[in-house]
């Protein structure tokens, strides 16, 4: 055993540095998701700044149909940011670590906050949450004087999985994803939908079908992919990858038609998606081991070529990966506030 022991080490030692020699990007990245910094996450309560409603329900198909409303004490109506969790479509809930950070750094900023829960896959598949979403951001619109924020200066951020519903949100026409009723909406006779000033999309997925060559590209072999995405159990899901699991449906047998009805991309190049008033922020970083960076280089690209090169920013963020505590910085929650408040005054 103490031959073994002393051994092992060194051997170990060796393994990494041969590794190191030959695949330095992969050390370096598995790294960045390994030792990445820590934040302290404070609590939601109490709350002296002002009232919080939980549960508020935004559609009667089921109980996961709900959001959390912060609401500072403002003089005057305060601006609005609509917060979209992350999970993969298949874990989270309104009170995500993530949204927990940007609840707290925002609602102390003069902004209420309204952080949506939404159906899952294992209730429902694609596209149940984008159907959810659109609703609460009407069910929201509709009732900004009931509960005294303004509804002209609304932002939706979303991480990961809540990116892409977030941007599928505020990209999309009304009549896209009008599957669910608000409350008090008819199938005939919708509320209006809002109009977002500011759309914030950290590291979402954007199109599945192209994420395996960009990693690929990305020098990520599949052996780390698996590693890295081990909180899902694929024999539980019945399915290779969460998306698979949210279309009930194995990627290659998807047809055209339903790999556009799913990607973001698709949308956010067809003249439809157009919002004048529109300025969009998209945030990744390069050690991301469960979205590809390129996800979102290229739904910048796609949205400078729609919106125009002045409406959108793309901010890539060195040595950070998926959901790393450091985008929660103070300093680059100050970053997105600036951006929003910049959104919220443009003509």
């Amino acid at each position: 055993m103490k031959m073994l022991f002393r051994w092992f080490l060194p051997a170990l030692l060796l393994v990494l540095a041969i590794l190191l020699l030959v695949n330095y990007h992969l050390v370096w990245t598995l790294g960045s998701n390994w030792f990445g910094k820590k934040l302290n996450l404070g609590d939601l309560e109490p709350w002296q700044g002002g009232t919080i409603r939980y549960q508020i329900p935004y559609a009667q198909d089921s109980d996961s149909q709900y959001l959390d409303l912060y609401l500072p004490d403002t003089d005057a109506p305060a601006p609005l940011f609509v917060l979209v969790h992350g999970g993969g479509f298949i874990s989270g809930d309104s009170q995500t670590r993530q949204t927990q950070f940007m609840i707290q750094f925002f609602r102390d900023r003069g902004y209420a906050c309204a952080s949506i829960n939404y159906r899952l896959g294992q209730e429902a598949p694609f596209p149940a949450a984008v159907d959810d979403v659109k609703a609460a951001v009407r069910y929201l619109g509709q009732h900004a004087e009931e509960y005294g924020y303004d509804a002209s200066q609304i932002a939706v951020w979303g991480e990961s999985a809540g990116g892409y519903l977030a941007v599928m949100t505020a990209i999309t026409a009304p009549d896209d994803f009008e599957g669910v009723n608000a409350i008090g909406e008819t199938d005939g006779e919708k509320f209006p939908t809002p109009e977002i000033k500011a759309l914030v999309d950290f590291y979402g997925v954007m199109d599945f079908p192209s994420m395996k060559p960009q990693f690929e590209e990305q020098g990520i072999p599949g052996y780390v992919l698996d590693i890295a995405n081990s909180w899902m159990d694929k024999k539980e899901l019945g399915f290779d990858s969460f998306e698979e699991f949210w279309m009930q449906k194995a990627m290659n047998e998807w047809t055209q038609d339903e790999t556009n009805a799913c990607s973001v991309n698709f949308y956010a190049s067809t003249p439809r998606t157009q919002n004048t008033a529109l300025r969009v922020l998209v945030c990744h970083g390069d050690a991301d081991i469960t979205v590809p960076t390129a996800q979102s280089r290229v739904i910048a690209d796609i949205l400078s070529d729609t919106y125009g090169t002045d409406r959108v920013d793309y901010v890539e963020y060195h040595g950070y990966g998926h959901a790393a505590d450091a985008f929660y910085s103070e300093e680059n929650l100050s970053m997105v506030d600036a951006f929003v408040q910049a959104a919220f005054q443009a003509k």
